[in-house]
């Protein structure tokens, strides 16, 4: 969901945002609640090397030997985030709901499974006011357009048969009531068994809505009732809501839609309380414009790592900030762009690569809305950017299933490279050149990368991957 009125503003003067504290802003009182050491699905018979805890040695699925030494399962988090080897699909665009998406997608999960990914962002299950799910109503409800519950718990056993997560994309910040209610405004949910609300659980910051709860914890979320997260009730039942899911319904992660309009710590909240495999928030805010977009994006990406700190480090965040610069580079051979001023990536994966997703689009800033898309002669080298550096890349269905074979072969060789050279969220990246016409990089010990002009690892042993329209990537041998 774009933030309101969405629109690149003049910056307004700040002083210079120090680097983040990695230590959680957010204590948890109750220390049965916080998240156990984690434990990867799967590993290979070469986990002990690779220094996995000795509870998960014997599990055998992907081979782990292609880890560089240094690599590490993180403690304390969700599991899928530790092992820092996921792969995202958003599985959906803004036109999807016309179709039976569900079927379509199941169809689809065993040559999404073939290519690398390891897990499938699907769109808004409930029933919304509107089609595309992003006005839900009754979240009892799992029939949408996309399909009815039926449908959705057979996409979910099909995805799981191939190894793919399904990821619930939690719209919480707003809800469409059903009834009437307090001054006769849509302020009332009737009929959906434990998410019935009153103009109690309304933020009171919104007349037309005559909302009776507390004041906004984030942005206002015009022409829908902004949900008060400080009400216990509403804690409570979205914390059941979230828990029934996961455990029943089967989804394995969740994206939060629309972060900026509640507090990080809420997210955090609903997480403890469903404890998912993967989650993510959609916290998109307004990079820095003058005359055009500025170099210095510090701030912007710091108010993301501040939501990632507010949930308690364990949830990650999509990297708007990476988004924003690398279209910009790419679009008009800007590539001095991609360094910050003390030689580390510009975006969230330049400060905290674990907790970033790293994207070109969605269904919001390309598809049919195109609110923001990537150049898209430059698709390509976008992705030989993302799908080859730290943090957790995420592929849109229309750049892989919809934008023509060349493209799809490009980023199923940019996927099998990465994983052949064992790249995780958390790797090393060498940036070795970031001028007008060139970017050209070294991540992990067996990867180099270039966009844009002439150059090439030096050494023996690298062999070219992958390569397309002004990039390449090599991989060593």
């Amino acid at each position: 969901t774009p933030p309101p009125g969405f629109k690149p503003p003049l910056p307004p003067a700040s002083t210079p945002t120090p680097l983040p504290n990695f230590a959680p802003a957010i204590q948890i009182k109750n220390v049965n609640a916080a998240p156990a050491s984690a434990t990867p699905p799967s590993w290979g018979v070469s986990a002990q090397s690779a220094g996995a805890p000795e509870s998960v040695q014997n599990n055998t699925v992907r081979d782990t030997s292609k880890l560089g030494a240094d690599y590490k399962i993180e403690e304390g988090t969700l599991p899928r985030i530790a092992t820092g080897r996921e792969v995202m699909m958003q599985g959906f665009n803004w036109e999807s709901h016309k179709f039976d998406w569900y079927k379509l997608v199941g169809d689809r999960a065993q040559e999404i499974s073939d290519i690398g990914v390891t897990q499938i962002w699907l769109p808004p299950c409930t029933d919304s006011l509107a089609p595309e799910g992003y006005l839900p109503r009754d979240l009892s409800s799992l029939n949408s357009k996309y399909g009815d519950e039926q449908g959705l718990r057979g996409l979910i056993g099909t995805l799981r048969s191939k190894n793919i997560l399904p990821v619930l994309d939690a719209v919480l910040n707003h809800r469409c009531a059903t009834h009437r209610g307090a001054g006769e405004k849509w302020n009332k949910w009737e009929g959906c068994g434990f998410m019935d609300w009153g103009e109690w659980a309304v933020t009171n910051t919104q007349p037309d809505f005559a909302g009776q709860g507390g004041g906004a914890t984030g942005d206002e979320f015009h022409g829908a009732p902004n949900i008060d997260h400080r009400n216990d009730k509403v804690q409570d039942s979205i914390c059941k809501w979230m828990t029934w899911m996961m455990d029943d319904v089967g989804f394995g992660g969740v994206r939060f839609d629309f972060s900026k309009g509640y507090g990080g710590e809420f997210a955090g909240q609903y997480t403890r309380a469903c404890m998912p495999e993967f989650a993510v928030g959609e916290y998109w805010d307004t990079l820095n414009y003058g005359e055009g977009l500025e170099y210095d994006q510090d701030d912007h990406r710091q108010r993301i790592v501040n939501w990632i700190d507010e949930t308690g480090g364990i949830a990650t965040a999509f990297d708007f900030t990476t988004k924003g610069i690398l279209q910009e580079a790419c679009g008009k051979s800007e590539f001095w762009r991609l360094v910050d001023k003390k030689g580390r990536a510009p975006g969230v994966i330049g400060l905290w690569p674990g907790r970033a997703v790293t994207f070109l689009d969605n269904h919001d800033t390309g598809s049919t809305q195109s609110h923001w898309p990537f150049p898209s002669n430059k698709v390509g080298m976008g992705y030989a950017y993302i799908l080859t550096h730290p943090g957790t890349p995420s592929v849109f269905w229309d750049h892989y299933f919809d934008w023509g074979d060349d493209l799809k072969k490009q980023i199923a060789g940019l996927l099998k490279t990465r994983d052949d050279a064992g790249i995780h969220s958390r790797s090393k990246l060498e940036i070795v050149a970031a001028t007008d016409n060139l970017y050209a990089a070294h991540v992990g010990d067996r990867l180099a990368v270039k966009l844009g002009g002439d150059w090439a690892p030096s050494g023996a042993g690298w062999e070219k991957a992958v390569s397309g329209d002004g990039w390449c990537v090599w991989i060593k041998n």
